[in-house]
This record gives C-alpha cells, structure tokens and sequence, in this order.
C-alpha cells in the first residue's frame, strides 16, 4: 500500500475506532497520519523515545486493523458511498437494488 493510501485508511480509522484507542496511542497515530509529523518529532513532543513512538503506532495500527477486520465500519461505509454514485447514475431496477443493498448495509449496523 503506498504512503498517501495508506494515510487516508488510517485517517479514516482513526474517526471510526479512535474513541476504543488509549489517549497515548491517539495522539501518536493522529500525529503521525493527520500532521505528518516524523517520528522524532512526535517523541520530542511527548518527551519519549523515538521507538517508544515507533512501537506504539505500530501495536495502534495492528489494533485498528483488527477493530476493521471485525466490524468492517471502513469497509460498509465505502461500499454505501459506491451505491449512491451507482444509484445517482442507474435508473428503474438498478437503482432499486442499489437502494436495497445501500439499507441492508445500513441495517446490519443494527440501526
């Protein structure tokens, strides 16, 4: 994966599954993917090692995949925002399935 899409899947993470991560590891997975801030610099900032930085954003990361490879928030909400560009383009039954797949989607969010 390269660094931009990389940063834009952990950005997007970071909104859905942000809240379920310590402050600490927020802090340092937000600097590094929302500000673009190098590693020393995150470490100078919290007065910590550069690999204390290092290895928390590496066991955050690990967290924030497995928190998506179980709920898939990422992956549903992605697939909605396909459906309604289909849907804005399709007409008569391709619409209606896609508006069908769009609610299931939103219903197994258990809403």
């Amino acid at each position: 994966m390269d660094k931009i899409k990389k940063t834009i899947r952990y950005n997007s993470l970071l909104k859905i599954y942000g809240n379920l991560l310590s402050k600490t590891q927020y802090a340092f997975a937000d600097a590094y993917f929302s500000y673009d801030l190098s590693l020393s610099e995150i470490a100078e900032a919290h007065d910590v090692s550069r690999s204390a930085v290092e290895d928390a954003i590496k066991k955050t990361l690990k967290k924030l995949d497995d928190y998506e490879k179980e709920l898939k928030v990422l992956e549903k909400n992605e697939k909605i925002l396909d459906l309604i560009v289909k849907a804005k383009d399709a007409e008569g039954d391709e619409k209606i399935q896609a508006l069908e797949e769009i609610e299931r989607i939103i219903y197994s969010y258990g809403i």
